[in-house]
């Protein structure tokens, strides 16, 4: 493989993951804006419902593919639910000024409950239906719970 051909290969991918997140982002933004309206929110929305409505979308677009489509392995593995158990935790997690507080995140990792919590999460996430909302509870009861 020449480079030239290493170069269309990858921007393909780049273009595929820039789009595939554009959607994700129009898609986070229509819940954000619906949940804004029906609760009356003013200003900027909770962490936990950011969190929430991006778990998601993640999960409603699956950004993390396979490279190679045969396999399967690939396919049973939880990647976009650990991604978004993850991304919420970090979310959840901000201390206001654009960082986050990572000893929260490795606190509550590190708690006894939570592997059987994360193993319960992933599986509601993979196997059973929700919905945004419903997951912004999930992250407002994780944040009540862990602070």
């Amino acid at each position: 493989m020449d480079n030239k051909e290493i170069e269309d290969k990858r921007t393909k991918s780049l273009v595929g993951v820039f789009l595939t997140m554009v959607k994700l982002g129009y898609n986070y933004v229509q819940d954000l804006m619906i949940l804004k309206i029906r609760y009356r929110i003013k200003g900027k929305a909770q962490p936990q419902k950011s969190a929430g409505l991006t778990a998601a979308a993640l999960l409603r677009f699956r950004p993390v593919l396979p490279k190679n489509p045969s396999d399967e392995d690939l396919f049973r593995q939880e990647t976009n639910e650990a991604f978004a158990i993850f991304n919420g935790l970090c979310v959840c997690s901000e201390l206001g000024n654009g960082k986050i507080n990572l000893q929260f995140v490795e606190k509550f990792l590190t708690l006894p409950e939570s592997p059987e919590w994360v193993s319960n999460l992933r599986f509601l996430l993979r196997h059973r239906n929700y919905t945004p909302e419903s997951l912004i509870m999930v992250f407002d009861t994780l944040v009540k719970y862990a602070k």
